[in-house]
C-alpha cells in the first residue's frame, strides 16, 4: 500500500520536473531558469531518497547528499557569475 503511494508521489515529481524544464527553457529571466534548475534538483533528490526507502538501501542517501551539494554549489557559482562576472 505505501508503496503504490510513493510511486504515485514520483510520477506527480516528475510531472513537476517536467513543467520546470519547460520554464527553465522558456523562462524570461535567468532568475527563473536557475529558480526551475533548483526545483528540478530538489524533485531529483526527493525521488532518489524515496527509491532509498522503497529499496531499504542506505546507498542512495549518499548519492542524494553528492547531489545537493553539486547543486548548490552550481546554483552559488551561477549567481556570483550573474553578479560579478566571474567566478574565481
Amino acid at each position: 500500500m505505501i508503496n503504490t503511494i510513493l510511486y504515485s508521489i514520483v510520477v506527480g515529481l516528475i510531472i513537476i520536473s517536467i513543467i520546470c524544464i519547460f520554464r527553465a527553457y522558456a523562462g524570461p529571466t535567468v532568475l527563473d531558469r536557475v529558480v526551475a534548475m533548483n526545483v528540478i534538483t530538489t524533485n531529483v533528490v526527493m525521488i532518489i531518497l524515496i527509491f532509498a526507502y522503497i529499496d531499504r538501501s542506505l546507498y542512495y542517501i549518499d548519492v542524494a547528499f553528492v547531489f545537493v551539494l553539486g547543486a548548490f554549489i552550481g546554483t552559488l557559482c551561477i549567481l556570483k557569475l550573474l553578479r560579478e562576472g566571474h567566478i574565481i
